[in-house]
């Protein structure tokens, strides 16, 4: 089953390539944002977590433009998830894409948008308290884990079969469990492959170039293959695949 979904994927990326390359240039935005605000915080994967040791040097006005840079990133990750998505099921039930869109783009991202918001601040809070605690290093990962699993197929779920954001939540929830070895290669794979473009470019090339090289091709290529692997593995309860 794992390697039929992975061949799934890779087959409905390369014949959509085109499509997902021009809908992942909002990610790509989206990822750029913190990184040219001056902000204690950081992305990785799409997710956006906080640098605790700078919240003292935050003014108010630091903060402000915090909260509008993270609600603008996470809106284009967002609406380039959703657009991935729906190429997929366009795909799959042969309807035309500007059919899709119309019906129902907006709706889809504003939900997404809010699922990642509420994991976002989820995520600072586990930050918070860890950091405290003394227990950031073993602690946060793994409840920063179990906060994204009701949220790791809930962009799928709403896109897919058109489900209410507490039961994609739902759904998303007992996927995780139901089909833990995909969601784990998932994992591995993600890791993997970040990992090896990272630093390939980073001792390929000099730092800055290198960051800016591991930024693009993340957003560009990397993601966009991993939300549809994302998909795909959602679309795997389904008895056939096409």
């Amino acid at each position: 089953m794992a390697e039929n979904v992975l061949s799934y994927s890779v087959k409905a990326y390369f014949k959509n390539i085109k499509l997902i390359s021009f809908f992942s240039i909002p990610a790509l935005i989206g990822l750029l944002i913190p990184l040219l605000v001056a902000t204690p915080v950081f992305s990785a994967l799409g997710g956006t977590f906080l640098r605790t040791g700078s919240i003292p040097d935050t003014t108010a006005a630091d903060f402000g433009v915090i909260i509008v840079a993270v609600l603008a990133s996470l809106y284009l990750i967002s609406f380039a998830i959703v657009d991935i998505n729906i190429v997929i099921k366009s795909q799959r039930s042969a309807n035309l894409i500007k059919n899709e869109v119309m019906k129902g783009i907006t709706g889809y991202t504003l939900n997404v948008f809010l699922f990642f918001l509420l994991g976002t601040i989820a995520l600072i809070i586990i930050q918070l308290l860890t950091f405290e605690l003394g227990a950031q290093t073993w602690l946060a990962p793994l409840l920063s884990l179990l906060v994204w699993m009701p949220l790791f197929y809930a962009p799928a779920a709403l896109v897919i079969d058109e489900l209410r954001p507490f039961r994609a939540a739902q759904k998303s929830l007992g996927m995780c469990f139901s089909k833990f070895p995909q969601f784990l290669l998932w994992l591995i794979i993600a890791f993997v492959l970040l990992s090896a473009f990272d630093l390939f470019f980073l001792w390929a090339l000099p730092h800055k170039i290198g960051s800016l090289a591991v930024l693009l091709v993340n957003s560009l290529i990397l993601m966009p293959f991993l939300i549809v692997l994302q998909t795909q593995i959602y679309l795997s309860k389904y008895a056939i695949l096409d």
